[in-house]
This record gives structure tokens, C-alpha cells and sequence, in this order.
């Protein structure tokens, strides 16, 4: 095959479909030398792909190295403008193949895709195996193609930039319903549900630490925490990922993030991290200050990662005595002093300020740099404020808004924006704090969440539960079930979902309200597969609602299963309840209501049917004339 390749036309790069037997079927291109590389090349859009960049004079004795995307790109990062590590790697002697295999779908169909790149691979250069570099999910494909796709001999090690191998606390807020517009609009695509903190933990990681072959010092590993450091188009995404982050538990007591990846994620376990984390007091590692593009680039990982392609790898000890400074894992008790709010079609969202909030940070999230942002107090006068805007970025905006010691009383947040979302983070007041120590529960088994408020007297405290994927991270329209929390005292809050939920992947955002605070956490479980009791049991009573998304009137049909009392309720995406209603004496049987949503604001709710003891949800999407 090789032989027959360079033979063909070669121009900016040479392409050759080729016809595969095999269940996934992409193309195989021939690069030219990186001086005769187009400038403007940035590899596949859409298609999967393996570009082979031309082969160096007196290169057999070196490794063959395989560059392996991140989640949302395909084989772009290696190719935006400035980064020249294809050059890096001719020019030192190697060979190379960049892979694309698809954009978002997640770890276990890219690493499906990559196990059979990597037989093409070593059939093409002739060789047993091959030096995987990964950046981000990349590193989890490689693990799946090495672990689950039963090719760990064609890899003899992975070196890995930024992989989050415990998940990140980004997509777990990419998962939550309320901001399912804006997942899209960031260009976050489908198969989020893999990379959460709870699929990680909960699914994939004893999946893959469990194998036979299980083999963990093949993956050495660099993570970054520069997050505010970027240098690239994409720096102004990962700054507003870094910030969510810390308030989320990828901060410096925890290593610190690059604006996806926690550093304590940053490490495959049993692997060997090579760059130690955040700055403390009395030393500062420099080298490490990167956001999560960033590292992808030659002028900042080339010469870090070089030494580790040949030599042997038991022989490459972790470099971080300072690791021991920091959690290599999630935290198990999540806080929040933020709340959430998402809007679109210019729906006006507003937040409280109680008298001891202190100091108020507000991150939004908007389409384009001319966008404005007004801020109205109870009287409707406008608040003076200085925003400081990101640069330009392809598929958004980030801003933020300090706001320093405002009177107490609610403020709203007007906007040309046809869509924006805003974490508004207080400096102090109350706090919620939620036990997410428990992630995987068996299917049928009771489920138990526990809540604290910290610094304020009472709340009402609610959650939706929705299931977002299966077992295997495919994205599902599953259960959603909306839950208040039972008061217990000393600012304890709790709730018992004694029937358990069917087995799939679910997330969970909590919403405390009090009389002048609002604060929220996003967070989530796995339920494992059913046992055939469970099956057996499950609830068979039917609702539904047309059309879907509503914009006046929406149609519900429903099944009444029990004598008694019907109800009917709506909730907004953090679990308020927005509007109930009790049907009392219906037949057993179908029914079909109508009600009217002209007066709601655009976002997603959910509507729940309540007959005797069962419970059926169903998530309705509102939008605009």
C-alpha cells in the first residue's frame, strides 16, 4: 500500500478513498512535506480521516507517532495557524498520522474508529506499534481502542495533553436541560455524557481500570491550569470554562484547570504525570500555565514531550513531588455560591442580592461582541457597571460584570442578545452544598440525595433528575422526575426516591430559594443496568404533549391509571414549579387537555402527570412568536 501511495498525484496533500471491510469506513490522505503545506490547511470538517505526513530521510529507527484529536475538532488542532508541530516532527525524524475520527460523538465510537486506524496505521509504515499523542478525549479513545478494542500491542505508549480521565465539571453543565440551547451554540456537540464527572467515575473508569490488560504506565500525562493564559481564537471560551470550573471544583485546591480539564483529571490512574499543578505561596511551576488549545501548539509542549516518545517507560517516574499538595479526584462534596441563569428569544432573567452577598461576579455567555447588557434595579433604573469583553471568538462571546456591594433587592438582567446564559457568583451569603459521594446506583435501588444550606435560615430545595444517555453515553429522551427536598433540621435537606430510576446516565440540578437568594449546583448519577424485577415493574401510564416546541398552545394527552386525584404540573428547567393543576374525578382512560404558553418565557420545562402513586415527566421546550 505504500509503495502504491507514492505513486500518486501529490499537490497540497494527496488524497486516496479507500474502501474498508471493516464497520468504519474513512479516508487516507498523503501529506506533503510541512514546507509545502498549505498555510490554510486545517485538515477534515466533517469526515473521518488519517493524514500520513511525508516520511523523513533516516526515520526507521524512530518511532512512529500518531496525533489524536480532542472532543469538538478533528484533526484541526494540529494545524491552526501558528502551530507548527508537524514541522517539529519532520524535522526531528519522524513519522506521523493525524487522525480524525468524528466530532463529538464521544470516547467509545472514536475509539471503535481509532482501534481500526491503528491496524491501518502499522500496516502502512511497517510497524508492531505506534506513540499515540492525545489531546483531550483523545486520550480517553485511546484508552477504549487499547482496553476495550483489545489493541493495547499496536500502542506502545500514549502521551496525553489535557485529557480529562475523570470527566470535567464543563460537561456535566453542558448536560443540564436548562442550557441544552447553549451546548450547541459554543459548538459543544453531541456526546457530552461521556466525558461528565459521574460517567467517568461511575461507568468508564471501572470499565477500563478493570481490563485484563489493563496496562497504566503506558500513559504519561500532562495536564495545564493556565485557563486565563490563552493565547489562541479560543481563549476567550476557555477563560469562561476556567472560571465556571473553579466555582465547580476544578480550582486550586484541587490543582487548578486549563479550561476544560481539572488538573487532578489530567492523570490516567496508575499513569504518570510529568507537569506538577497550581502556584502555591512559596513556588509557582510556569511551565504548566496553558489553557486547553494551548498545549496542543509545538512552541509549548514539543520539547516537554519529545524526551518521553522512546526510552523505557517504566523508567518515566512521575516528575510532581508537589502532587501530594492537591485531591486527585473530585470533590465529593460540591458547594455552590453562584446560580445559573439561561434565556432566550430576550427574555428578561433576574437575580437577588441580599444585604450580606458582598461582592458580585457575573460570567455571561452571548453571541456577539456588540451585544449590551443593561442592569435594572427594583425601580427600574439602570445600575452602572464596567464589562470587560472577551476578543472575538468564532462561536461566542464571554464578558464579565464586577458589581461591588449593591444595595440589597432583586436586579434584572435586560439584553440585545437573542440568547445569553450568566453565572453570577456572590463573594458571600449563602452557600448550598450537596453529597455527591454516591454516583452509581443499581437500577430499581433507592436513591437518596443530601443537601446542606450553609449561612442562611431556609430554602425550598428542589432538583431535576433527567436522564440525558444510556449506559453507553448515547443520548436518550429518558425520565425526568422533579424532587423537593424534606427539611431536617441544622440545615439539612433531604430526599428518598424509593423506587429508583430505570439504568442510564443522569443529570441532577439543584435549585435552593430562599427569601432574598437564589444558588444552584449541577451535578448527576449513573443507574446500572435492571434487574428483570425491576423490569417487570415498571410503569406503564402514558403522557404526552404536541407540538414540541411549543410556542402558544400546547395539546396534552394523558392516561389516568388510578381513581382520584390527577395532577398536572410545570417546572422550569431548575425545578420551580410554574403552574399546577388538579383534575379530580376523571375516568379511567385516555384524556387530552389544552393549556396556554403564550405568557411563558422561551426555555425548557417539564411536565409532570401524577395519577395515585405514579409519576410520569415528559420535557416541553418553549420558544418565541
Amino acid at each position: 500500500m505504500k509503495n502504491l501511495t507514492n505513486t500518486l498525484l501529490l499537490f497540497v496533500f494527496l488524497l486516496t478513498q479507500v474502501s474498508l471491510s471493516a464497520q468504519y469506513s474513512y479516508t487516507q490522505y498523503l501529506m506533503p512535506t510541512p514546507d509545502k503545506l498549505s498555510p490554510l490547511f486545517l485538515g477534515s470538517i466533517t469526515e473521518s480521516a488519517i493524514y500520513y505526513g511525508a516520511e523523513p530521510a533516516y526515520s526507521s529507527n524512530k518511532p512512529v507517532l500518531v496525533f489524536v484529536h480532542g472532543f469538538t475538532d478533528l484533526a484541526n488542532s494540529w494545524f491552526l495557524p501558528g502551530n507548527d508541530i508537524y514541522d517539529e516532527a519532520y524535522d526531528d525524524r519522524f513519522r506521523t498520522a493525524f487522525v480524525a475520527t468524528t466530532r463529538g460523538e464521544g470516547m467509545w465510537t472514536n475509539g471503535a474508529i481509532l482501534a481500526q486506524m491503528l491496524e491501518d496505521i502499522t500496516a502502512y509504515y511497517g510497524v508492531n506499534d505506534v506513540v499515540i499523542v492525545a489531546h483531550s478525549n483523545g486520550g480517553k479513545a485511546s484508552e477504549v481502542a487499547m482496553f476495550y478494542e483489545n489493541k493495547s500491542h499496536l500502542v506502545n505508549r500514549v502521551i496525553s495533553l489535557g485529557t480529562p480521565f475523570k470527566g470535567t465539571g464543563i460537561a456535566d453543565l453542558a448536560e443540564t436541560p436548562a442550557l441544552n440551547w447553549l451546548v450547541d451554540f459554543i459548538g459543544l456537540g453531541g456526546g457530552t455524557s461521556t466525558s461528565t464527572t459521574y460517567y467517568m467515575e461511575g461507568i468508564a473508569r471501572p470499565i477500563l481500570d478493570n481490563e485484563p490488560d489493563n496496562q497504566p504506565n503506558k500513559f504519561i500525562n500532562f495536564g495545564a491550569w493556565g485557563y486565563n493564559k490563552g493565547t489562541t481564537i479560543a481563549a476567550p471560551v476557555m477563560f469562561t470554562g476556567g472560571t465556571y470550573l473553579n466555582l465547580a471544583g476544578g480550582d486550586s485546591s484541587t490543582g487548578g484547570n486549563d479550561g476544560v480539564t481539572p488538573y487532578y483529571s489530567s492523570t490516567r490512574p496508575g499513569g504518570s504525570p510529568q507537569w506538577p499543578g497550581y502556584c502555591a505561596w512559596w513556588w509557582c511551576n510556569d511551565v504548566s500555565q496553558y489553557d486547553h488549545i494551548d498545549i496542543t501548539h509545538d512552541y509549548v509542549v514539543w520539547d516537554e514531550i519529545k524526551p518521553f516518545f522512546q526510552g523505557n517507560i517504566n523508567g518515566f517516574s512521575s516528575n510532581s513531588e508537589e502532587d501530594e499538595l492537591y485531591p486527585q479526584d473530585r470533590k465529593k462534596i460540591q458547594s455552590s455560591n453562584f446560580e445559573i441563569l439561561s434565556t432566550v428569544d430576550g427574555y428578561k432573567e433576574a437575580f437577588t442580592i441580599s444585604k450580606d452577598a458582598g461582592a458580585v461576579s457575573i460570567n455571561l455567555w452571548h453571541p456577539a461582541e456588540e451585544n449590551d447588557f443593561v442592569i435594572l434595579n427594583e425601580n427600574l433604573e439602570a445600575v452602572e457597571y464596567a464589562i470587560q469583553k472577551s476578543k472575538g471568538h468564532a462561536k461566542g462571546m464571554n464578558s464579565t460584570i464586577n458589581l461591588d456591594r449593591l444595595p440589597t433587592g432583586t436586579y434584572t438582567i435586560e439584553s440585545d442578545a437573542a440568547a445569553f446564559a450568566a453565572v453570577v457568583a456572590y463573594e458571600k451569603g449563602a452557600e448550598l452544598a450537596f453529597d455527591n459521594s454516591t454516583i452509581r446506583y443499581a437500577a430499581g435501588e433507592a436513591i437518596t440525595l443530601n443537601a446542606e444550606l450553609k449561612h442562611a435560615k431556609a430554602a425550598d430545595i428542589s432538583a431535576v433528575i433527567a436522564q440525558t444517555a444510556d449506559l453507553m453515553g448515547n443520548a436518550v429522551e429518558g425520565t425526568a422526575v422533579v424532587v423537593n427536598f424534606e427539611a431536617a433540621g441544622n440545615g439539612q435537606y433531604s430526599y428518598n426516591l424509593a423506587e429508583g430510576l430505570a439504568a442510564g446516565v443522569y443529570n441532577v440540578t439543584l435549585n435552593a430559594t430562599g427569601e432574598d437568594f437564589r444558588r444552584n449546583i449541577v451535578a448527576g448519577f449513573v443507574v446500572t443496568a435492571p434487574t428483570q424485577e425491576v423490569a417487570a415493574a415498571s410503569i406503564a401510564m402514558e403522557l404526552q404533549h404536541y407540538p414540541n416546541p411549543v410556542v402558544e398552545q400546547t395539546t396534552i394527552s394523558f392516561e389516568v391509571v388510578t381513581e382520584g386525584t390527577t395532577t398536572l404540573s410545570l417546572y422550569d428547567a431548575y425545578g420551580r414549579l410554574v403552574r399546577s393543576e388538579q383534575l379530580n374525578n376523571l375516568a379511567l382512560g385516555q384524556h387530552t387537555l389544552a393549556w396556554n404558553m403564550e405568557a411563558l418565557a422561551s426555555g425548557t420545562y417539564f411536565l409532570e402527570l401524577r395519577n395515585g402513586k405514579q409519576q410520569v415527566t415528559k420535557s416541553l421546550v418553549k420558544v418565541a412568536k
